[in-house]
């Protein structure tokens, strides 16, 4: 992997990748989707993290899941199961808000999102694999520490800037 110079760290291109995917996948969903659909997509990612670290993977398929190559199919169904949740959860109340304030918070709800997404791929990755990103991409995504974070914060986020609506 090719190291890059940037003031001073030993930032690798997996991490350039993965800074890239956060903020410009943050930025993209916020804009296509709408403060509305994000939000319904960050809750279930909540279930889907819930539902991942409980369903019992190696008894449905005995053997499958004993090499850590098979990660793929676990991040697909982490993915499938966002899907999921988000077809039973959405629905025609969804609405587009206006002005800028909407905006602002589908960026912050779709970064935490993709946040939440890359902590749990990071979960599911092999020893050898994890080991080739920096010190520093691992404290933000790979410690127990930061998936409490990556899941509190955005639960503080909703709570403080929900919106306030008349009766």
């Amino acid at each position: 992997m090719s190291q890059l110079a940037i003031a001073n760290l030993r930032i690798t291109s997996w991490e350039v990748i993965v800074f890239l995917i956060l903020v410009g996948g943050g930025f993209l969903l916020g804009i296509l989707l709408g403060r509305d659909r994000i939000f319904i997509l960050l809750v279930g990612s909540y279930i889907s993290s819930a539902l991942m670290s409980v369903i019992p993977f190696k008894k449905f398929f005995p053997g499958f899941f004993e090499s850590e190559g098979n990660f793929v199919v676990l991040i697909v169904a982490f993915l499938v199961l966002i899907g999921i949740v988000y077809f039973i959860f959405s629905g025609p109340r969804l609405r587009r808000g206006r002005g800028l304030w909407p905006v602002f918070q589908a960026f912050f709800y779709a970064l935490f999102l993709v946040g939440i997404v890359l902590t749990m791929v990071f979960s599911f990755l092999p020893k050898d694999l994890i080991s080739q990103f920096s010190d520093l991409t691992l404290k933000v995504f790979n410690t127990s520490l930061a998936r409490v974070l990556w899941l509190a914060v955005p639960l503080a986020f909703i709570g403080i800037f929900r919106n306030k609506r008349s009766a």
